[in-house]
């Protein structure tokens, strides 16, 4: 039998992936989006154009898996309008646990994010790692606060769940407000200014973070990251950017990190790795200068 899948976000940088490659492997794709951040129709059966929330009101669960990848993101959002992203995230999160509850064959795989565990001094950082929050009432922290009630209810529920924590995801597709676009909106700009230059990220190519989610989606009721375990600095992943656009030797003109943002970002994947041992992420270097130099 054609198993069903829903894909919430699905136009946009991981959404779209999740429906490629599951339409590939032959799955029956359903895809929606309201195209806040993105107008793009990914390659799936079916796709809608409409708020979550809308459309699971119309519609019966009969779908295998649900992939929840529909909040808002983006660093740029979190500062910028917190109060919308947090209601926004929180009501799309709860709209999609209530509809997975109608049909209790079916999985929810949920995206929940780094910034969970933004803070932390443990490196690399485990899926067990304590939260803790400094100032509160930070703007930034309104992303993160939904996921952490998501997560929180998840693991109190009954459901069939699997909570994804993504590490820096990025593509050729990345929007304002993600490190890779922003660079080289920066770099065709003109403007040399980085942001936070001693900070790492370790960031993870979308397709290799969405093969290890469809790899550990039958993996239940409990929290693993995806991502790279390969931890780079700003400043260098900024040059890698501007030798992969023709820009070298760049005289960046530094500032402070953004109030909130992390010194650190670097995921323990032992969990990832015992469940999918197959898992690979390709060097960032490597797919930057693959990719940008002929699609950007």
């Amino acid at each position: 039998m054609e198993r069903k899948v829903l894909v919430t976000g699905a136009s946009g940088v991981i959404g779209r992936e999740l429906c490629q490659q599951l339409c590939q492997q032959g799955y029956y794709v359903v895809g929606i989006d309201n195209n806040f951040r993105f107008d793009f129709v990914p390659n799936c059966n079916e796709y809608d154009v409409s708020e979550i929330t809308d459309y699971l009101d119309t519609r019966k669960n009969i779908f295998d898996y649900i992939f929840h990848m529909g909040n808002i993101n983006g660093t740029n959002y979190f500062y910028d309008i917190p109060t919308q992203l947090l209601e926004n995230n929180i009501k799309a999160d709860f709209a999609v646990f209530n509809y997975a509850k109608q049909n209790p064959n079916c999985k929810l795989i949920y995206a929940s994010s780094s910034e969970v565990v933004a803070g932390t001094s443990n490196y690399p950082t485990p899926e067990e790692t304590d939260i803790t929050i400094k100032d509160i009432h930070n703007p930034r922290w309104c992303y993160r606060l939904g996921k952490l009630v998501g997560e929180n209810y998840l693991t109190n529920s009954d459901l069939n769940y699997l909570i994804i924590r993504f590490f820096n995801v990025y593509s050729e597709h990345s929007g304002t407000g993600h490190f890779v676009r922003d660079i080289i909106n920066k770099l065709d700009n003109n403007d040399y200014t980085l942001t936070g230059a001693d900070e790492t990220r370790s960031f993870c190519y979308v397709s290799d973070a969405v093969d290890a989610v469809i790899n550990i989606k039958d993996v239940s009721n409990t929290v693993i990251n995806v991502g790279s375990d390969q931890e780079i600095t700003i400043l260098d992943a900024a040059n890698i950017i501007a030798e992969a656009r023709g820009t070298t030797n760049v005289k960046w003109y530094f500032k402070d990190g953004l109030d909130g943002s992390v010194k650190r970002r670097n995921p323990d994947i032992i969990t990832l790795k015992k469940y999918y041992p197959g898992f690979k992420s390709t060097c960032f270097k490597d797919v930057i200068m693959e990719l940008f130099r002929i699609t950007v």
